[in-house]
């Protein structure tokens, strides 16, 4: 037990490792815009338009909250976790994993498509350890659209029987063979490659396992990966 919490914290650091480009535009983009803002504003105010002044001042203002919402998604990702099991919103749990993989996605030149369901979908486990199921899955297939002619991926959240089913769909050449994805060390990566130990997805099948779930794959028949997470709404938040 201790050798898987170990596992699962030295996933989360290299994935945070891997997103560390994304990081920093994630900041910088608010940072740019902070000091445009406050640029704007000390002509204002040496032109006597105090209006307009405060009304940048209140946009600097959203953009310190925005810049602290990533710091704090940030260091909840990193921290070793305790294993407490309690209800989790699923949908702000993939928004939050989103927040962190974005960047990265667009940087590649990757089209995400991702509607957040207007009904909260509860169910019981960690947050910060379903939040690292999704970036290992969201990675793996960022990895998988290196040389893809369309890049896409699609994350949808929908409630059925009584279960809430995440799917991460990508366009890409799809998995040689998605019945051992899950098995420790198994990876279609270049051998030697930084991020080639096939460790994330084992970890992440067990992490959903854990929480009474189940993670699978399949190839799609138009093309490309999808992976399900599957896991029981708690009570009263069933279909």
């Amino acid at each position: 037990r201790v050798a898987q919490d170990q596992l699962v914290q030295a996933s989360k650091l290299s994935a945070l490792g891997e997103m560390s480009a994304g990081i920093s535009h994630e900041l910088n983009q608010p940072l740019a815009t902070i000091r445009n803002f406050a640029e704007n504003g000390l002509k204002f105010l040496e032109r006597g338009r105090v209006d307009e002044a405060k009304d940048n001042l209140g946009r600097i203002s959203g953009q310190v909250q925005r810049i602290d919402q990533i710091i704090r998604n940030l260091r909840s990702f990193a921290r070793k976790e305790d294993e407490n099991v309690e209800p989790v919103d699923l949908v702000r749990t993939v928004e939050h994993a989103l927040s962190l993989t974005r960047s990265n996605l667009e940087k590649e030149g990757i089209r995400l498509s991702w509607d957040a369901p207007s009904q909260s979908a509860p169910v019981l486990g960690g947050e910060i350890r379903l939040q690292q199921v999704l970036v290992n899955i969201l990675s793996n297939a960022q990895d998988a659209l290196a040389g893809a002619p369309e890049k896409r991926i699609t994350v949808t959240l929908e409630r059925e029987c009584g279960d809430a089913v995440i799917r991460i769909s990508d366009s890409g050449p799809g998995v040689p063979d998605p019945a051992r994805v899950f098995e420790p060390f198994y990876t279609t990566k270049e051998l030697g490659a930084s991020k080639g130990l096939g460790l994330g997805l084992s970890i992440s099948y067990g992490i959903i396992g854990s929480y009474g779930g189940e993670l699978s794959c399949a190839n799609q028949s138009g093309g490309g990966a999808v992976f399900t997470i599957r896991l029981p709404l708690t009570e009263g938040g069933g279909a």
